[in-house]
């Protein structure tokens, strides 16, 4: 029980040192139209209802929406296709899971972080995976995005709204 406690304080060094890095080597890659999302949430309950509608707002097939949710425990040890836990990282920002692998290893147009608090293991994923623009909750780390939707966390048709009407002035979404 207390090297989960030093395990994430060593992911949590990884990340503070590896983020300068990751600042300063930022490339943005270009892209004509999104094609492929990667989706953060911390709740399975919400996958549906945001996949639909990021689907039909951004004019794309559900199939091309990729979502990855974050426990901290799994409460269903069935269903794990798309959960992530801890147990999934190694020490100083390894990731372990295969099921994680394929995902970094995909090209992503768009990455959303739709998670409610700031996680040092999703903002860990986000070192190791390279999507051309991101888009997250004003309330997390400012330096990890290339736009903050400031709204509440429940309000998600207004941070809908925000992001369709931000990608369309940046020329992201016709």
């Amino acid at each position: 029980m207390i090297f989960t406690g030093f395990k994430r304080k060593s992911n949590q060094i990884f990340f503070k040192k590896a983020l300068p890095g990751f600042l300063k080597d930022e490339h943005k890659s270009s892209f004509e139209e999104v094609k492929k999302v990667l989706v953060f949430l911390d709740e399975k309950s919400r996958k549906a209802p945001i996949v639909s509608k990021l689907a039909t707002i951004l004019k794309i097939s559900e199939s091309d929406i990729t979502v990855v949710i974050f426990q901290r425990k799994l409460k269903n040890e069935k269903e794990t296709e798309d959960i992530i836990t801890p147990k999934d990282f190694g020490w100083y920002g390894k990731v372990d899971a295969e099921k994680l692998k394929n995902i970094l290893t995909n090209k992503y147009d768009l990455l959303i972080n739709y998670s409610k608090v700031d996680n040092v293991y999703l903002n860990i994923l986000l070192l190791h995976c390279k999507p051309a623009f991101k888009v997250g909750f004003a309330h997390t780390d400012k330096r990890l995005y290339d736009l903050m939707i400031r709204c509440e966390l429940d309000e998600l048709d207004l941070f809908h709204e925000e992001l369709i009407k931000y990608l369309v002035i940046l020329k992201i979404v016709r």
